[in-house]
């Protein structure tokens, strides 16, 4: 029976990348079961992840493609949209507002949902509809 050997990609890979490799597949070839991946390793592929970009780091070591990244979120690289997004927007009234009587009655009401199942009504007369759309761009971003 002849022995096969599996052909491993190389094409573009750096040698800081190739080495990093060569110290995974050497740790993965002595680890115990269920043993976590070396806080070094983990250092080392996030910095790879940042020089390669995730994606290619996470297929070259064969790592779940979302851990890196969020490992390397928190460690000061790419920050994700949705933590740039504002947590909360102070909508103000206008001065001069008319009487408690007629603010008790809205113009318009609006219910909102967002993915995580959070439900936010909002009730405004005719001078709040500015600030909406910001109000509604942050809270489905939440």
């Amino acid at each position: 029976m002849e022995a096969t050997s599996k052909a491993v990609q190389t094409t573009g890979c750096s040698e800081g990348l190739l080495r990093l490799k060569r110290q995974f597949d050497q740790w993965r070839a002595g680890r115990r079961a269920g043993e976590r991946i070396p806080s070094e390793l983990w250092s080392g592929a996030v910095a790879a992840a940042g020089e390669h970009g995730a994606y290619r780091v996470a297929a070259e070591l064969h790592l779940d493609y979302a851990v890196l990244k969020r490992r390397a979120a928190l460690a000061g690289g790419n920050t994700p949209a949705a933590e740039l997004a504002p947590r909360f927007v102070e909508l103000f009234a206008p001065a001069g507002r008319a009487t408690p009587a007629a603010a008790e009655r809205p113009q318009c009401v609006v219910e909102l949902d967002n993915a995580r199942g959070a439900k936010m009504r909002v009730e405004l007369d005719g001078q709040g509809l500015a600030g909406l759309s910001v109000l509604c761009s942050a809270f489905w971003a939440a």
